[in-house]
């Protein structure tokens, strides 16, 4: 049967994904060459052999081939936190959620694949808006995941309990700081953890504990 499913996935969806995987490859590659902007999906489509309309088949622009995936990251990271027990500390929930991204770069292909993507992503200011953009949208259903956990009377929300907040506002802004807070802390780690060569996930636990002995430490003026 063509739509067996392995691996939670049919098929199609294997199928689906090995083609995609083959663009974005070829896409990278030509992007290095001669840099993005001048590579048009025409000729991205005559590098694996198919034509321009089979092309928007997988995917509907050359900035989706680029950052189609991040599309769908923060309704992944949202998803990892609801899986943390209601009753753990937002930011250990928030360290656990990155959990994903430190097995992925922890595969050496992986992580050479994301390097290159991270490389054409800053070549063009388009795609870096967009990425951006995407970061935005996932770190908002972050703070509403911490909302929601923090309704549901787990001991998890210390953005109240370490500062007294005294509106829905405030608290809100507390998550949103925060959740930015944890997002730097993982690009700050994966950035030295790639120039010196260590580990993602003890870099990380160090990023974020240094952030946490700060605001703990910090006066609140």
């Amino acid at each position: 049967m063509t739509d067996e499913r392995a691996g939670g996935e049919t098929l199609r969806e294997r199928t689906r994904r090995a083609v995609q995987s083959e663009l974005l490859d070829a896409g990278q590659r030509l992007f290095a060459e001669r840099g993005y902007e001048a590579v048009t999906v025409d000729e991205i489509a005559a590098a694996v052999g198919m034509s321009k309309r089979s092309f928007f088949r997988y995917f509907g622009s050359k900035e989706a081939l680029v950052l189609g995936k991040y599309d769908r990251q923060g309704e992944a990271f949202a998803a990892a936190l609801a899986s943390r027990p209601v009753e753990e500390p937002s930011w250990m929930a928030l360290r656990r959620m990155f959990d994903g991204v430190v097995a992925y770069v922890s595969d050496p292909e992986l992580a050479r694949r994301a390097a290159e993507l991270d490389r054409v992503i800053n070549s063009s200011e388009t795609l870096r808006a967009g990425y951006l953009e995407r970061m935005e949208r996932a770190q908002r259903l972050i703070v509403e995941e911490l909302a929601r956990r923090a309704n549901a009377g787990g001991a998890a929300d210390e953005t109240s309990r370490l500062v007294g907040a005294r509106s829905h506002a405030t608290s809100e802004l507390r998550r949103t700081a925060m959740v930015a807070a944890a997002f730097a802390a993982l690009s700050t780690a994966h950035r030295y953890a790639r120039a010196n060569e260590l580990p993602l996930g003890e870099t990380l636990d160090e990023a974020m504990a240094a952030v946490a002995a700060v605001a703990a430490t910090a006066p609140m003026t």
